[in-house]
């Protein structure tokens, strides 16, 4: 059974939040912790899979507030956030570890619907970043053409440049599709062939190679 860890004291993150993502997953254990550092009392019998941060935990200082964390092998570590500013931070603080696979992002400002696809994509495991945040990232230099992401030479067709951003933005095959004007199992198709070239498992891997492999707007 999966350990979902709550961080915060529901200024973020309300019980009514709460109890929609526990119906989501009944299958998990919840804990809700007021303070980061009681991840290391948890962890001594139990191994936590997943981290919900309210904002508020990492408000004043984004590394230090997650070190915690970071020796537990936390699979993934999500912020709920309100404050794009906060956000921002943990993206860059997320990018700078080279592996965005392991964090993610819950806006609480978002239509109820569209929280819970958010939700569900983060945990389906799929590298999800709010446009707000990518639009918000400072370039840092001149930005990689995906031909050669983090240094491998792909050989990324324009098309499969094009079907990798998207993927990294966390759009599905189906959206996908609809927004290029194609099949989805053209999408498929030009999904495995990216997989092949980048050398990788999965959507999710695919899409940590290109933020570690890109240093503009995504």
């Amino acid at each position: 059974m999966h350990l979902i860890a709550i961080f915060g004291e529901g200024m973020t993150l309300s019980e009514r939040y709460l109890d929609i993502i526990k119906q989501e997953y009944s299958a998990a254990h919840f804990i809700r912790l007021n303070s980061i550092e009681e991840a290391n009392n948890v962890a001594r019998s139990e191994h936590i899979s997943f981290a919900l941060v309210e904002q508020e935990m990492v408000a004043d200082d984004i590394a230090r507030g997650l070190a915690p964390l970071e020796p537990l092998g936390v699979e993934r570590t999500v912020l709920a956030y309100r404050d794009d500013d906060i956000a921002a931070l943990f993206y860059e603080h997320a990018h700078s570890h080279g592996n965005m696979t392991h964090f993610g992002f819950l806006p609480m400002n978002l239509q109820l619907d569209c929280w819970l696809s958010m939700l569900r994509l983060l945990f389906l495991d799929q590298c999800c970043v709010p446009n707000a945040l990518l639009d918000m990232r400072p370039v840092a230099g001149q930005q990689r053409g995906c031909g050669e992401v983090n240094g491998l030479k792909a050989n990324l067709t324009p098309r499969e440049q094009e079907i990798l951003r998207l993927v990294a933005r966390g759009k599905q095959n189906k959206l996908i599709a609809s927004d290029l004007v194609v099949s989805e199992h053209t999408v498929k198709l030009h999904m495995h062939n990216i997989m092949q070239k980048l050398g990788v498992r999965n959507r999710t891997e695919a899409a940590g190679i290109y933020f570690n492999g890109t240093r503009g707007v995504v």
